[in-house]
């Protein structure tokens, strides 16, 4: 009996450890899931910030009309007017070109007309937003105001970035 109580203890005993094995190594399974989960949970939320930077770019667009050339011209007379836009224009990117012109006769400025028009723009520097026109047909001085909106492939607005030149019309 006394050999029967031995065994029975050594069998308890043996089964005692393998449970207590096998929950110690259950722990450290779970333990190290939690651990890659976290590791990967940390992974995507850097590369989600990476890319969101990525995204981010500074956009330091410089706009300057740079036609017509000159401070004066006579009503009437074709001009071409357009715009240099320099800067970081990493992306090719759509623009689209709001021109507005006022007049100014008799000491008072008036919006005398507007004109949209669109390009691509893409490299540092570029000549955009481009067209000839003799719809100047009155004398007085002449405020020319450029603003250009710069959008992504899915229309999304980007920037925007305007400039000014003033002529005298003859």
């Amino acid at each position: 009996m006394d050999k029967r109580k031995k065994i029975l203890a050594l069998v308890a005993l043996l089964l005692i450890s393998i449970v207590g094995f096998y929950i110690l190594n259950q722990n450290k399974t779970e333990n190290n899931n939690e651990d890659i989960i976290n590791e990967q949970t940390q992974e995507y939320i850097d590369n989600t910030n990476t890319a969101e930077e990525e995204k981010e770019v500074e956009h330091n667009l410089k706009l300057t009309i740079i036609s017509p050339e000159g401070e004066s011209f006579s009503a009437r007379q074709a001009r071409m007017y357009e715009a240099l836009i320099e800067g970081n224009g990493k992306y090719s990117n759509q623009v689209k070109c709001h021109w507005e012109f006022f007049l100014n006769q008799n000491n008072e400025e008036a919006l005398y007309q507007t004109m949209d028009n669109s390009g691509i723009l893409s490299g540092e520097s570029k000549e955009i937003c481009g067209f000839t026109s003799t719809f100047i047909e009155s004398k007085g001085v002449l405020r020319v105001k450029l603003t250009v909106t710069v959008f992504d492939a899915v229309n999304e607005n980007i920037e925007s970035v305007s400039g000014e030149r003033t002529y005298t019309v003859l």
